[in-house]
């Protein structure tokens, strides 16, 4: 059975005549003949199209309401890394300023510190005169230099002149030994002149030289020549005065004389009142006839036992072969007085000297 064709709708405002059944062309007495009339979808063929082109749109639309919070969030992430990168760069850049500050800040009072010391304390100059300064230290180097130089040189002569006075001490003190020497002394070769000298003191009642001779051999002026000073080993002659003469084993120039006696802590009568006290030393010729005074002095039996008495003019220019010894006076004993020892200092005369 044949479906019945359902009638076309016409839209509103249409004529009848608008349509053809082969297409739409105008009829021909129309002035836009020839012109095309542009066909408009049937409504039904809108309604078949309309789902699938609703959802495509939903589709992109989908898409486009997804794809947002992507794109959001990347930029949101570029965003926070530009940001971060800024930072990092200011912050670099800050800490680069506050370094160069804190140069600045620590740099700058030294540095003017040495500008006040450069131009207002005393004694320094500016930095600027360096080389002036150089210059001047340099100079005063070299001045030291010389300076220690010319010190070297002087202790250099010190030294010797240390070395020369050390010489010549020693040659004074081989000098001194030499005129010290004992021209007196027996073992020497020296001698007593008995026929000048005064006579030996004997006395039998008196009971210390009995008690002396029974401990010790006759006692005889040539005890005066020799070391032994023990207790009682003297030369005793009588009275307060008297001489001795002494030949010496070769003609000296005299300088000093020496004279001995015992102290009182060992003398064994507990005194030394037979000591010599007042005593005149002369040079005497080898005739005898002529004599010169050589010195005058004091025996003091309050100092030392030893005691040394130089010539005036020491050494006498005179040579002598002969030296006389007069005592003029003891300590107060009145029947005798004892010499120990007596020593005769001086330069032996050369041989070719006829003084």
């Amino acid at each position: 059975m044949a479906r019945r064709k359902a009638p076309r709708r016409r839209r509103p405002g249409a004529s009848k005549g608008s349509l053809g059944t082969k297409g739409n062309q105008r009829p021909a007495g129309d002035p836009s003949a020839g012109v095309e009339l542009v066909m408009r979808p049937s409504p039904a063929g809108s309604a078949a199209q309309g789902p699938a082109e609703g959802r495509d749109k939903a589709t992109e639309i989908a898409r486009t309401v997804f794809s947002l919070p992507c794109l959001l969030a990347v930029a949101l992430v570029s965003l926070w890394r530009h940001l971060l990168s800024m930072c990092l760069l200011a912050a670099q850049k800050m800490a680069l300023q506050k370094k160069a500050f804190l140069q600045v800040f620590l740099l700058l009072p030294l540095a003017l510190a040495a500008v006040y010391c450069g131009t207002s304390l005393p004694g320094l100059k500016p930095l600027w005169n360096c080389p002036v300064l150089m210059a001047q230290q340099t100079q005063k180097m070299q001045l030291m230099l010389e300076e220690v130089a010319r010190l070297r040189a002087e202790i250099s002569s010190v030294k010797q002149e240390v070395e020369e006075m050390k010489q010549a001490a020693s040659e004074r003190a081989l000098e001194a030994y030499v005129e010290m020497s004992d021209w007196a002394l027996q073992s020497s070769g020296a001698s007593i002149d008995l026929q000048r000298t005064s006579e030996t003191y004997t006395c039998k009642k008196d009971w210390f030289w009995r008690f002396i001779e029974f401990f010790c051999t006759p006692r005889s002026p040539d005890r005066i020549l020799q070391p032994d000073v023990s207790p009682g080993n003297c030369w005793p002659f009588p009275g307060r005065q008297g001489q001795v003469v002494i030949r010496l084993p070769a003609r000296v120039h005299l300088t000093a004389i020496t004279v001995q006696h015992i102290s009182k802590e060992v003398s064994p009568s507990g005194t030394v009142t037979s000591a010599p006290r007042d005593i005149a030393v002369f040079g005497v010729d080898v005739d005898g006839e002529e004599e010169t005074l050589l010195v005058t002095f004091m025996y003091d039996v309050a100092k030392e036992a030893i005691q040394t008495f130089p010539l005036k003019n020491a050494p006498h220019p005179r040579a002598f072969s002969y030296l006389k010894l007069l005592v003029k006076s003891n300590w107060g004993n009145p029947k005798y007085t004892c010499i120990y020892r007596v020593q005769v200092h001086g330069k032996m005369a050369k041989p070719n000297s006829f003084n």
